[in-house]
């Protein structure tokens, strides 16, 4: 069984661990890198960086960035990605199952992701951990969920040559890992350290500021190739966040209620937003156009394809005298 393209989408990204059964953690897009050091400093885990992916970087001996530390500590995980379509998956399991043995009393991984943990804890190479979670089968049914195949890549066994190739992005993140920051890329044959951005004290505003750092530079590159990435920070469940913070006496109730509110309100959005892309409707609809042409002329084709433009107009037409 394959494994089906998901969007970056920081609502996909909390329901999938939320589906594997990990607590404790949220994601959130980041429109601007102040966010993590204002906003997020002290909840901050890390950050997925999505980017354009360029073959020839990763085919050099060294990174972009920092520099490959095959020594890595055992209590790093680091899997390679074996299968196409699961980057994003891989990049949030990379960081979860090395973020929750910095965070025990916060992330808890569930008995999904545990019991995947004990098996490959004896193992060090890091492409056979990527192997055994291509082959488990609820990692990929829980991807999977997000979306369907898509019909027209799969349709498609013949591309004109001249016809350019849709741009190909690749997730990367960026986590603290004994004081020191690391990226966990899993087409890189190991983790990446960053040597010069340290913590030793392991501040959460160092932290934030270490990887707003390791950001900057990552983006330079990305404007100066293709201009395009987007950034999605790993923090602390806000809804735990606000529940301790109340415990604390640290917030007043009317800011408790107003925060749980909005965090209340944009769960609900995420879950609609995921049940329509659950709902696709595109492989139906592209079967019965495939069936109905089948049984066509070009000219007739053609036709129908002027009379349903006419149709699209008039409709919006219509549409935008009503208002």
């Amino acid at each position: 069984m394959s494994w089906n393209t998901i969007e970056s989408d920081a609502g996909i990204f909390t329901q999938l661990v939320k589906d594997l059964g990990v607590s404790g953690v949220e994601f959130a897009e980041i429109s601007t890198l102040d966010t993590l050091q204002e906003e997020l400093a002290g909840v901050l885990y890390g950050a997925i960086f999505l980017f354009k992916y360029n073959a020839s970087d990763h085919s050099k001996d060294s990174p972009v960035q920092g520099e490959y530390d095959f020594d890595y500590p055992n209590s790093l995980f680091f899997a390679n990605q074996t299968i196409q379509n699961a980057c994003g998956t891989l990049a949030v399991l990379n960081t979860l199952l090395s973020l929750s043995k910095d965070h025990p009393k916060e992330i808890e991984l569930g008995s999904t992701l545990s019991e995947f943990v004990d098996f490959t804890s004896a193992f060090r190479d890091s492409e056979l951990r990527g192997e055994s979670i291509s082959n488990s089968d609820h990692i990929r049914n829980v991807h999977n969920s997000f979306s369907s195949p898509d019909p027209f890549v799969l349709d498609e066994k013949h591309q004109d040559p001249d016809r350019p190739s849709a741009d190909v992005f690749h997730f990367t993140s960026f986590i603290e890992h004994e004081g020191v920051l690391y990226e966990l890329d899993g087409l890189r044959p190991a983790p990446i350290i960053h040597r010069d951005l340290v913590n030793e004290t392991q501040d959460k505003l160092k932290f934030a500021q270490n990887v707003t750092t390791a950001l900057q530079k990552r983006m330079q590159l990305a404007l100066h190739s293709s201009g395009k990435f987007s950034v999605i920070a790993i923090h602390r469940d806000t809804m735990d966040y606000l529940n301790s913070l109340k415990d604390e006496g640290a917030i007043t109730d009317y800011d408790y209620e107003l925060r749980q509110a909005e965090e209340l309100a944009k769960r609900e959005s995420w879950s609609k937003e995921i049940s329509y892309r659950r709902q696709n409707l595109h492989g139906l609809v592209f079967e019965l156009a495939k069936q109905v042409a089948c049984s066509m002329s070009d000219e007739e084709f053609s036709a129908q394809i002027v009379r349903a433009q006419k149709a699209t107009q008039d409709r919006l037409q219509k549409f935008n005298r009503s208002e």
